[in-house]
């Protein structure tokens, strides 16, 4: 999966604030020992968070 575009990431929060949080916070929590929600175990825990975000297995306020 390639980085997305705003355009994409905008169906999810229009806020890209609100996004960079839920990305960051996640990636804070893979690191911590989290359980991966994708098959994808060689990307970085930022990018790893991506592709869950875009997935939708991670929601606003988990």
């Amino acid at each position: 999966m390639n980085n997305p575009s705003f355009k994409e990431l905008s169906n999810i929060s229009s806020s890209r604030y609100e996004i960079c949080m839920m990305c960051a916070k996640r990636a804070r929590r893979i690191v911590n020992g989290s359980d991966l929600l994708t098959k994808d175990k060689e990307a970085k825990p930022v990018t790893q968070a991506l592709h869950e975000i875009m997935e939708g297995k991670v929601r606003k306020y988990d």
